[in-house]
Order: C-alpha cells, then sequence, then structure tokens
C-alpha cells in the first residue's frame, strides 16, 4: 500500500489546486461545444454503469469509492444512480476537496489522504477523466490504489476521454487543466487495469451525438461497441467474490 499512496499523493498536478475554486468556469469553456453543462455527462456515465453493474447481477452496492473526485460532482449521482449505501470521494488535491466538502459534505467523505483510502472495503470504484491527468510513471500504482480499496468481487468503473474522437481534442484544449493531458487509448487502459490484477468485463463508448444532434441519442447503445463516443468505460472486475 505504502508504494500506492506515494504515487497516488503525486497524481494531481499542482494546477488542479489553482483551478479549484473555478473549475466549473475552466471546465465549461470545453464543454460548451457539445451544448451540454458538465452535470449530463455526471448522469449519463452513472446511469450506464448502473445498466452494466444489473447486468453483471449487482443488485446492492454498500461502499463506493469515487477515485479523483475533484470538486465533487459525481457524488449526487453515484450515491442516488448507484444507490450507495456510504461514499469516499479521494482527490489529493487538497483546495478541490475543500471544495467537495463545502458543496457535497453531506452526502459522504472526501479525503485528500490516499492513506484515508480503505483497503478490501468498497463494493464499486468509479473514476472520471483521472489517469490522463497521473504522470506515467505513477500510474499503475494509482490503478493498485483502487485495486487495494476493492472487496474481492468488487468492480472498478474506469472511464476515460476518447483519443480516438477529434471533437475531444478540441474540447480538451479549450480547457486550461487538460491542454497537456495524455489520454489513453482503450487498449492502454486495459492492459494498465490487467497489469495490476483487474479482470477486463466490457469496454464501451458514450456521448456520440451533441446536443445539436440529440434527436439522434436513442441510437447510442447500439453504437457503444464502436468507440466513437467523446468518452469510453472499460468497466473491470477484482477476482475473487466478497460473500
Amino acid at each position: 500500500m505504502e508504494r500506492a499512496t506515494e504515487a497516488a499523493s503525486e497524481s494531481a498536478p499542482p494546477e488542479f489546486d489553482e483551478f479549484a475554486g473555478n473549475y466549473d468556469e475552466a471546465l465549461n469553456r470545453g464543454l460548451k461545444l457539445s451544448g451540454e453543462p458538465k452535470e449530463y455527462f455526471a448522469k449519463g456515465r452513472v446511469e450506464w454503469l448502473k445498466s452494466c453493474l444489473k447486468e453483471l447481477g449487482v443488485s446492492s452496492i454498500d461502499g463506493c469509492l469515487d477515485f479523483g473526485c475533484g470538486t465533487g460532482t459525481a457524488a449526487p449521482f453515484l450515491l442516488e444512480g448507484l444507490g450507495a449505501g456510504k461514499y469516499l470521494g479521494y482527490d489529493p488535491s487538497g483546495d478541490s476537496i475543500t471544495q467537495a466538502e463545502a458543496a457535497y459534505g453531506g452526502l459522504g467523505t472526501f479525503t485528500s489522504l490516499a492513506a484515508d483510502v480503505p483497503r478490501g472495503e468498497m463494493d464499486v470504484a468509479f473514476c472520471n477523466g483521472v489517469f490522463h491527468h497521473i504522470p506515467l510513471e505513477a500510474r499503475t500504482e494509482a490503478a493498485k490504489l483502487v485495486f487495494e480499496a476493492l472487496k474481492p468481487g468488487g468492480y472498478f468503473a474506469f472511464w476515460e476521454n476518447n483519443r480516438w474522437n477529434p471533437m475531444v481534442h478540441l474540447i480538451m484544449s479549450r480547457v486550461p487543466f487538460d491542454r497537456d493531458a495524455l489520454m489513453l487509448f482503450p487498449h492502454q487502459a486495459r492492459r494498465l487495469l490487467r497489469g495490476v490484477g483487474f479482470e477486463v468485463c466490457r469496454t464501451d463508448s458514450l456521448f456520440v451525438f451533441p446536443s445539436v444532434l440529440g434527436g439522434l441519442r436513442f441510437l447510442e447503445p447500439a453504437l457503444c461497441k464502436l468507440m466513437i463516443g467523446g468518452q469510453y468505460l472499460v468497466l473491470v472486475r477484482k477476482p475473487g467474490s466478497s460473500s
């Protein structure tokens, strides 16, 4: 755990403290090209994850880890959408955690200390666009931290921006803290996660159509395997059984 803790403590670039106070403003510089606010994507990710877990027979979730939670946007969606009994948001950016606690502190626990992330207690872990900000040399240890936090049989929903999608590059170029981020291709994400012991369950792509083409969004479930959406999910499982 010590090595994973050290790596996680180094995973947030200094600019995340700088942008914690105006994170939404900075993010919206890019997202406005999609015509949707950040909440649209946060809700969509959780709804898709919920449907995936249902297909896998997951009926109840006690603990949920939001890895790289930032200012806490996903907290209410994860708690309500997944029906999680408890929520832990972790982000090494102390200023981001301060913002998260101010907005969502009544919903769960937030921490900037990797040592506060428990071992073997979480049913589900979740991250969104986190690993493209983690230095290459620290990504394995960060993934190990998530692996160690999960119960045997627990699931990790790894959401990442789709490097294949040209609109994603344009959007990220407009966001100050995303301009120099190094995204992972889906196969790189799967290799990283398999490397720390996870079993890959599925890979899906979401958010194909911007708001101006919203009438076509009913097609997205049928297109999820084409890797053309703005983001993709690699859903993985920690081997073993929680029973």
